[in-house]
């Protein structure tokens, strides 16, 4: 009886193993799975018209505003702070980057620089709330938000900005490398400079560790109010270059332009806490995030699905990903 009990023992723990090791599996690549799921499945209802480089081109084009969007939204994530007020930095912007080009006659790339400068003060503003005043990032952001949406308004009359972009300046969203948009090459740019940056540096490790436990990693030595500070003043940057690629592909800028970015960019960072580090929220899952939800909603449309399938599709995603990580939080304390 022994000797059986001893035989089966090893078996038992090699199926659990390896059931471990699926679960793992299924929870790190899951989304990609759903992802090609979601292209087979429209490639065989709408081969004609989904199945094709234009719609494909046309999702990353469409896509890349609020990828870069998302990715801003990562960094705050990721120390456990919330920004609210990226979209509405992405306004003012886009507003900055078109007037001063088409109004003031400055050279895109020196609008572009001042441009990014104006999200980096509204970061350094937003950790100065959250890292000094003590203020709760999510009513910190907000009420910063509110105040840029105000001062985009006042700046532009509340009047959208348009004119004859330089050519040289359009082409930078417009043109492609094989066959590749560059606004897709933007994305994949800083998808990996986020993710190099946040698993290969020692501030990643400090950022992670502040997002995990902040009181824990100010004992351990990590500056937590700097790493977080930093994670505000990048998710400004962010957020700026995303209003630079707006004014680019729309070629005018329109107050109000990013307040409809704000919900999918916060469900694609969600959704991608599901994918790559289970649990994490990180750069690569975001991106893979955007490619599931644009592809499920282009395809839904190009079946006859009305317009706000958007929204329900955004919303369902953000309360799958919230709820996935509740139950993985609830699980690790059992």
């Amino acid at each position: 009886m022994t000797t059986t009990h001893d035989q089966q023992a090893p078996v038992a723990r090699d199926r659990a193993a390896r059931q471990v090791s699926f679960r793992n599996l299924v929870s790190r690549y899951g989304l990609i799975g759903v992802l090609v799921i979601e292209i087979a499945v429209f490639a065989y209802l709408k081969p004609d018209t989904f199945f094709t480089l234009t719609q494909f081109q046309s999702i990353a084009l469409t896509q890349a505003v609020v990828a870069i969007l998302a990715l801003a939204a990562v960094l705050p994530l990721v120390v456990g702070q919330f920004d609210v007020s990226l979209a509405f930095q992405l306004g003012l912007s886009q507003a900055v980057c078109a007037k001063l080009i088409l109004e003031n006659g400055l050279p895109w790339p020196v609008a572009g620089l001042i441009a990014i400068g104006v999200g980096v003060l509204i970061g350094a503003f937003n950790g100065f709330l959250v890292c000094v005043i003590r203020l709760n990032s999510f009513i910190a952001t907000l009420g910063t938000g509110t105040l840029v949406l105000g001062i985009t308004g006042w700046y532009t009359g509340n009047l959208q900005v348009t004119g004859q972009l330089p050519t040289t300046f359009t082409d930078l969203t417009r043109r492609t490398v094989s066959n590749v948009p560059l606004t897709m090459v933007y994305v994949l740019v800083l998808m990996l400079v986020l993710w190099i940056a946040f698993e290969y540096t020692s501030w990643g490790r400090e950022a992670h560790a502040t997002g995990a436990n902040p009181r824990a990693a100010y004992l351990a030595g990590v500056r937590v109010d700097r790493v977080t500070w930093t994670c505000f003043i990048g998710a400004g940057a962010f957020a700026a270059f995303s209003g630079i690629v707006s004014v680019s592909i729309l070629g005018a800028s329109s107050p109000s332009v990013g307040l409809g970015e704000l919900l999918p960019a916060y469900a694609a960072a969600f959704l991608g806490a599901t994918c790559i580090r289970p649990g994490r929220f990180n750069s690569i899952g975001t991106v893979i995030a955007i490619l599931v939800l644009a592809v499920g909603i282009t395809g839904l449309q190009l079946y006859g699905a009305q317009p706000y399938v958007r929204d329900l599709f955004n919303g369902a995603a953000l309360l799958i990903a919230i709820t996935f990580a509740a139950l993985t939080s609830r699980r690790a304390r059992t």
